[in-house]
């Protein structure tokens, strides 16, 4: 019989301060993700002490109550018993304006990880559905099962590659809802930076011109920064607009100005300046990696596990994306591709080591969730957060993994799932050394945390 997540979602709704204290409700893959008017009206301990809550964090001016892999169902069940609306839906609360100054007063690195979480959030599955298919084609290629020049090949190859392909089209409408814009204007700029036209005047022999302006035109296909920036700047230009266009008359000006204004403007000024920023932000980091390549890779990966806990690691998607723009490739996130093994691992012995029932079932659940769905949060703060000793050891594993994998130049060139399921695909896109790292961080966890990670006198510890 299907669980019944009524009364935890009622007890969620009452301690986060009511329904009157939620302006807005959205969830990712284990957090249920709060607007509230006054958060000091939450009560957070009496929240991480719900059975069904795993922590609750503050981060991007918004309310995150960590839910793991049931988020989707005990969201379904806040919406169905209160009348709370989700983010983006519905008319937007008289008094929001005290969130946005509260949001103002918060830390820059909070609001710019909402940011970046809420723009490549959204599509994240799409994203890695196209990823497994791509290293499918990749794969098959690799093992002489199909021919780079057969059909299916090519249908396959298509499948995998275009979500990066017309990757603008895709931030253009989560860009734009982040930033108030209007989502298929942005969509149609976007689809304008990526037509075909417009691609082959990149290797145009003659000069590019727009009314006599020059036009430095750069590759838009696989970007990420140009289209962001044209949605944010949108976004202040409609406002501004919406104050002094008639209202009869909006809806067809409002749409032509953001066409014949801030598509010229984003060929001219901003494409070319934001192309600038994203190679100085590869080239500043690969200096760094081809300096001291062990200790970069070591730190970056030992840190990804404590990065999760804050949400802070989703800043690194943006600069991942500018690299397969930039590079053709992405050669930062590999270095954590064993953390999720890891942390699986870690849970896993504490699964077989504890002889309490409770427990055992969490760690059992958080180890299937990271080794087969990737999701890590049940681990990190079921597990690993309550007991230390695994965080301190994933980190040490995870970091030699990482070093290695700097080492040895451990790049993909597309975006993949890790798990256990994904295991041929990280192969053929990673090589033998990203598996080496895997292996790495599954047997060092495992064996480490079983022999001193774990026992079951810190349960008292942790009361």
């Amino acid at each position: 019989m299907a669980k019944d997540y009524t009364q935890l979602a009622k007890s969620i709704v009452e301690l986060v301060g009511g329904e009157e204290n939620v302006i807005s409700l959205t969830h990712c893959v284990t957090r249920l993700r709060f607007k509230l008017k006054d958060e000091a009206k939450a009560d957070d301990q009496a929240l991480k002490n719900l059975n069904g809550v795993l922590q609750v964090m503050k981060a991007g001016g918004q309310y995150q109550v960590v839910i793991g892999n049931e988020v989707t169902n005990v969201f379904n069940a806040v919406l169905a018993n209160s009348h709370i609306q989700k983010e983006g839906s519905g008319t937007v609360p008289a008094d929001e304006p005290s969130v946005s100054n509260e949001k103002k007063k918060s830390a820059l690195g909070d609001a710019f990880v909402g940011i970046v979480s809420g723009i490549f959030m959204p599509f994240m599955g799409a994203m890695m559905g196209s990823g497994l298919v791509k290293a499918l084609a990749v794969l098959l290629k690799t093992i002489g099962v199909l021919s780079d020049e057969s059909t299916t090949y090519t249908i396959l190859y298509a499948a995998g590659d275009s979500v990066f392909y017309f990757l603008p089209i895709f931030l253009a409408y989560t860009a734009a809802k982040t930033f108030k814009a209007k989502p298929f204007i942005s969509m149609a700029i976007a689809a304008t930076l990526v037509y075909p036209t417009i691609v082959a005047l990149n290797t145009a022999e003659t000069a590019v011109t727009f009314c006599g302006i020059p036009v430095d035109m750069i590759s838009y296909t696989s970007s990420v920064l140009p289209i962001i920036a044209i949605c944010f700047i949108q976004g202040k230009f409609e406002a501004l607009l919406e104050k002094y266009i008639p209202a009869m008359f909006k809806g067809m000006l409002i749409p032509l100005l953001d066409l014949v204004i801030l598509l010229p403007l984003g060929l001219i000024v901003i494409g070319p300046v934001t192309n600038i920023l994203g190679n100085a932000v590869s080239t500043v980091i690969m200096a760094a990696m081809d300096a001291v390549p062990a200790l970069a890779g070591f730190l970056m990966a030992a840190l990804w596990p404590i990065m999760i806990i804050f949400g802070v690691h989703w800043a690194f998607v943006p600069i991942a994306m500018n690299n397969f723009a930039v590079l053709g490739y992405d050669y930062l996130l590999p270095l954590t591709v064993g953390c999720n093994f890891g942390i699986g691992a870690a849970c896993l012995a504490v699964f077989l080591k504890t002889r309490n029932q409770q427990l055992k079932e969490t760690a059992g659940t958080a180890s299937v969730s990271a080794f087969f769905g990737g999701v890590t949060e049940p681990g990190v703060y079921g597990i690993l957060l309550p007991f230390k000793r695994p965080m301190a050891i994933v980190c040490l594993v995870n970091g030699i993994g990482g070093a290695i994998c700097a080492i040895f130049h451990v790049v993909r060139d597309t975006q993949v799932a890790v798990n256990l399921l994904t295991l041929p695909a990280i192969y053929a896109i990673y090589g033998v050394w990203g598996i080496v790292a895997i292996a790495i961080s599954i047997v060092g966890a495992f064996i480490l945390t079983l022999l001193f990670g774990f026992s079951d006198t810190m349960l008292e510890k942790t009361k």
